[in-house]
């Protein structure tokens, strides 16, 4: 069987370049979920830069329209701009699945070749394996991975914190600010008064002297 597939071994290359492609995709993309999530465990003191971007546009938007009205979409929309190199993550997996597809086109193609240039039923055996055993290491990885469960956590995760320890503090900064503001306008207010005052004293002591 060895010596069928090293007959072809651009077509066998080509074929395991892409089924392996197509499993360090999932892999990837797991990878960073399962650290974004393990970073949103606690988010005050997070190093994830990814996570820092999150709390600062929503910090971003909470002050521009005085309160965030729907954390879960700005989460659900974040988590779908996110990219790593320039491409999202969510295309990603998408990748991961164009390439296992390329893969059986790949092993397709080996086998009509095959058949074409007079190959028997069992010289085509060893592609058939490939494409099953392919098959079921990219479901497998998959299964094993479950970026839709790791997304689905870490969106939550995101909520919660966002909606209930985010938002709160920012409301209470929010509120700090306008007393200091409140106070300076009423320093600011008795300064004025006083200045007049001031001034009276001064030309009714100049006058009378």
């Amino acid at each position: 069987m060895l010596t069928i597939l090293l007959k072809h071994k651009i077509l066998t290359g080509l074929i395991l370049l892409f089924l392996l492609l197509s499993i360090l995709c999932q892999i990837i993309s797991g990878l960073i979920y399962h650290s974004m999530i393990k970073a949103s465990d606690n988010m005050s003191g997070t190093d994830n830069k990814l996570l820092q971007q999150c709390t600062q546009k929503y910090a971003g938007f909470f002050k521009l329209n005085g309160k965030m009205v729907n954390t879960a979409v700005f989460v659900d929309k974040f988590l779908q701009r996110v990219c790593i190199a320039g491409i999202r993550i969510t295309k990603i997996s998408h990748i991961s699945g164009q390439l296992m597809m390329l893969s059986i086109l790949m092993i397709g193609i080996a086998i009509c070749l095959l058949l074409a240039s007079g190959g028997t039923l069992f010289q085509i055996i060893p592609y058939y394996l490939i494409s099953i055993l392919g098959l079921y290491l990219y479901f497998s990885v998959s299964g094993i991975v479950d970026i839709q469960e790791k997304k689905r956590l870490l969106q939550t995760n995101l909520v919660d914190y966002l909606e209930n320890h985010f938002a709160p503090r920012l409301e209470i900064e929010k509120e700090n600010a306008l007393e200091e503001g409140v106070k300076k306008r009423e320093v600011y207010a008795r300064e004025l008064l006083t200045e007049p005052k001031e001034e009276t004293v001064r030309s009714m002591t100049s006058f009378s002297a």
